[in-house]
C-alpha cells in the first residue's frame, strides 16, 4: 500500500514538471533569451560627405599684348605716348584681373575651412575614417591655393609678366623723353619716299616737333623728369603729409609729360594737388590747381579706382589732366600705400 502511494506521488510530480515546462511564462523566458542571443545592431547609412568647392581658375586670355606697339612710331614723343597707353592698360589689367583673383583664391581658401568646421567636424554621423578623410583633402585643397601653391601658378606667371613688361615700357618711356639718366632725344624726322614729300626728302612724323626742345628747357630751369612712366617712378619715391614730397622732389609724383610742360611753380602746384586727392582714398576725388605765373595753364589730379590688395596694400589709380593754352594731356599713374605706411609711393 505504501509502495503504490509512493509512485502515484512520483507520477503527479512528473506530470506537474512537464505542465509547467509547456506553461506560457517558461515559454516566453526560453523566447527572450533566444532572441537576445541572436540580437544585431541596425546598420546606419552614413551619409554623403559635403563636396569641397570647384577651384578658381585664372584665364590668361584678356593679358594687354600692347609691349612692342610703340615700335610703330618713329618721333619719340609719340613712342613715350605709346608706351604710356600701353601702362595704363597692363595696370588696369592688374587692378581688375589679378588683383580680384588673388583675393577670389583667399575666399576659396575661408570657404573650404568654413565647410570642415561647420559641416564635418565633430558630426557623429561620419566616421572618424571620413572625416579624417574630408580633413586630409581640405588641408591639400587650402595649401595648393597659398600665394605660392599650385593653384597660383598662372597667376604668379602672369603677375611676373605684369612686372618684366612694366619695367621694359618704363625703361623705353625714359629712352624717348630723356628721363631716368638718358638724355633728352632730338626731333627725329623720317625720310619719305612718297611723291607727296617734302623736295629734301624728309618729313615730320609727329605733330609735337616742339615738345623735346620745351621739355630740354623745363629741365635746364630745373624742372624734374623723375624717370615716370605712367605715374610710375623709376626708383620708389613716398608721399608723406599734405604738401610734403619726399625722395626726388615733384618728379616723385608728376608723370615726364606733364613735368616737362610746367614751370618749376606749376610742378609744384600740380603735386600737391595728387598729395590732396590720396589723401581723400576715395574714387572721384579730385583736386584742381591754377599755374601762379601763367593764365592758361590749369590741371587736375583725380582718383579713378581705389583697391585693396589681399597683403593689406592699398591702390590708387589717378588721373593727372594739364591743360596749356588750351591743349590738354592726360596721363595716369598708380600710387600704393601698405598697411603700417603713412603715405602713399609710386610703383617701381
Amino acid at each position: 500500500m505504501t509502495i503504490e502511494v509512493r509512485s502515484v506521488c512520483h507520477a503527479l510530480i512528473a506530470v506537474s514538471l512537464l505542465a509547467s515546462v509547456g506553461s506560457p511564462a517558461f515559454s516566453q523566458e526560453q523566447d527572450t533569451q533566444q532572441v537576445d542571443r541572436a540580437y544585431v545592431a541596425p546598420v546606419i547609412t552614413e551619409p554623403d560627405l559635403p563636396e569641397l568647392p570647384a577651384t578658381p581658375v585664372l584665364s590668361r586670355d584678356g593679358y594687354p599684348d600692347c609691349r612692342e606697339d610703340f615700335q610703330k612710331f618713329d618721333a619719340p614723343f609719340d613712342k613715350a605716348e605709346d608706351t604710356n597707353r600701353c601702362t595704363v592698360l597692363l595696370d588696369r589689367y592688374y587692378a581688375e584681373v589679378l588683383t580680384p583673383f588673388r583675393q577670389r583664391m583667399i575666399d576659396h581658401q575661408n570657404e573650404i575651412s568654413k565647410i570642415y568646421t561647420d559641416k564635418v567636424a565633430g558630426k557623429m554621423e561620419f566616421t572618424a575614417k571620413s572625416r579624417d578623410q574630408f580633413y586630409t583633402d581640405m588641408r591639400r585643397e587650402h595649401a595648393a591655393s597659398d600665394p605660392d601653391g599650385a593653384n597660383l601658378a598662372d597667376y604668379r606667371a602672369l603677375e611676373t609678366r605684369y612686372q618684366e613688361d612694366r619695367a621694359y615700357l618704363q625703361d623705353r618711356f625714359c629712352f624717348n623723353t630723356g628721363c631716368g639718366g638718358y638724355a633728352v632725344p632730338e626731333y627725329v624726322v623720317k625720310e619719305d619716299k612718297s611723291d607727296k614729300g617734302e623736295k629734301d626728302g624728309k618729313v615730320k612724323s609727329a605733330k609735337r616737333s616742339k615738345g623735346p626742345q620745351k621739355c630740354k628747357k623745363a629741365k635746364k630751369r630745373g624742372g624734374l623728369l623723375g624717370g615716370i612712366l605712367g605715374g610710375v617712378a623709376g626708383n620708389a619715391a613716398g608721399l608723406g603729409k599734405i604738401g610734403t614730397l619726399i625722395s626726388s622732389g615733384v618728379g616723385a609724383v608728376l608723370v615726364s609729360e606733364i613735368a616737362c610742360q610746367l614751370t618749376e611753380d606749376e610742378q609744384k602746384e600740380a603735386a600737391e594737388a595728387t598729395v590732396e586727392v590720396t589723401k581723400k582714398e576715395e574714387v572721384g576725388a579730385t583736386a584742381t590747381w591754377k599755374s601762379p605765373t601763367r593764365a592758361g595753364v590749369s590741371g587736375s589730379s583725380t582718383v579713378t579706382a581705389l583697391n585693396t590688395e589681399p597683403n593689406g596694400r592699398k591702390c590708387l589709380n589717378i588721373t593727372d589732366v594739364a591743360i596749356i593754352d588750351g591743349q590738354e594731356t592726360r596721363v595716369s599713374k598708380r600710387m600704393c600705400r601698405g598697411q603700417d605706411e603713412e603715405g602713399y609711393t609710386i610703383l617701381a
